[in-house]
């Protein structure tokens, strides 16, 4: 797990480090931990996929927290943000870049016990692969690379900036059998399976993706669909 603490305070970063450190011990799990002081520091060191996780102070020299969160979001939306700060002022801000929680300093165990297990849970999701063969030889996909999975005359795979055909001998059944376990796909038409982690809106007839693709949804499947993808906002992105 890789973790980030955007913190200008000297002694609230040693004491969520500590923190961490005790409450990681308990999981044996072993996490990369860096620290900023501000968060054009972070920023300038900051790439899609590098962090599992950012503890972000709103009040920071410069650009504040909360203009940082909006960046990573635009740029990362599986990096899960927790907000650390002296002031609920912010609050409302925290759900338009889907803040996982909103900490009211200091920050305590009760505190991490209460967000850390849903984490670890959440990214070590992050880390499921699908199993696909492409001129004989296999390849493994990230589920969180799989924007959706569409089957026309074959069956293909739709990620961000590409689309992978799978032989005409792999069943589109076969395929998704995989992901329709993972609680972030959805059948939304017939032989279309799609990623609601990289849904960024709906509307009466499609999910319109995050990287500008239209998916298709079923009239007949509509209300299903639009309840899952509510109620999987509320579980997981909000």
């Amino acid at each position: 797990m890789n973790i980030a603490i955007i913190e200008d305070s000297k002694n609230d970063r040693a004491h969520l480090l500590a923190l961490l450190d005790e409450f990681f011990d308990r999981y044996n799990i072993i996490p990369t931990i860096d620290t900023y002081t501000s968060s054009e520091d972070f920023l300038a060191a900051f790439e899609p996929e590098k962090y599992d996780l950012c503890f972000i102070d709103i009040f920071l020299p410069g650009m504040n927290g909360m203009q940082a969160a909006e960046k990573i979001y635009r740029l990362d939306r599986n990096c899960i943000l927790l907000f650390v700060t002296h002031t609920d002022q912010f609050l409302a801000d925290g759900y338009r870049v889907r803040a996982l929680r909103y900490f009211i300093k200091p920050i305590t165990m009760a505190h991490l016990n209460d967000v850390l297990p849903e984490c670890i849970e959440q990214i070590s999701g992050g880390d499921r692969r699908l199993t696909i063969q492409i001129n004989w030889k296999d390849y493994e996909i990230p589920f969180r690379k799989i924007y959706y999975v569409a089957s026309s005359t074959r069956t293909e795979i739709h990620l961000k900036n590409g689309v992978f055909p799978l032989p005409s001998r792999k069943s589109f059944s076969g395929v998704v059998a995989p992901l329709l376990a993972d609680y972030r796909f959805i059948t939304c038409s017939r032989g279309v399976v799609v990623n609601m982690a990289h849904v960024k809106n709906i509307t009466k007839d499609h999910f319109l993706m995050d990287n500008g693709d239209l998916v298709p949804i079923s009239r007949r499947q509509f209300s299903t669909v639009k309840d899952h993808f509510i109620n999987f906002q509320f579980e997981h992105l909000f």
